[in-house]
């Protein structure tokens, strides 16, 4: 579970503070036994006026602003699935979880989450290179993206 490039769907996700929503969930790295890199896609647009909007990499070093655009109706995975809205992975937002935890909180698939699919190999490249250009991202989380990425 929680091989780089699958998106999976979590039926709730549960955040640190507590509360929790459904919430769509992009592996990006995993080490295969302690550790997680992942973003949580988001429809909530920051982007700055000044940037357009186009499917793929947004960043812009003045403002420090770094984000994966997914336009609507752009397939995604090699299943051709796309976000059924204007959805943004946010650089500031990816993190690290422990793989352990994710283990024992989504057990069941089907019931604590659904797998959307794999991405395709060129829009995971994509990502990863677009947030190791971000300011923004921990130095840790920069590492462990930094590994080349197995196909």
């Amino acid at each position: 579970m929680f091989e780089p490039g699958t998106l999976y769907y979590f039926k709730p996700f549960y955040f640190n503070d507590g509360s929790s929503k459904p919430k769509y969930f992009l592996a990006l790295y995993s080490d295969e036994t302690t550790v997680v890199v992942a973003t949580l896609p988001s429809s909530v647009d920051y982007v700055p006026d000044h940037l357009e909007k186009k499917h793929g990499c947004l960043n812009d070093l003045p403002s420090d602003f770094n984000a994966y655009y997914c336009a609507p109706e752009v397939a995604v995975t090699v299943g051709g699935w796309s976000f059924p809205t204007h959805t943004f992975l946010y650089g500031h937002c990816v993190n690290t979880f422990a793989l352990k935890d994710l283990a024992e909180t989504y057990q069941v698939e089907g019931v604590d989450y659904e797998i959307i699919g794999k991405l395709t190999t060129e829009e995971l490249k994509s990502i990863i290179k677009c947030f190791l250009k971000a300011r923004t991202i921990k130095n840790k989380v920069r590492r462990l993206l930094s590994n080349p990425i197995k196909e």
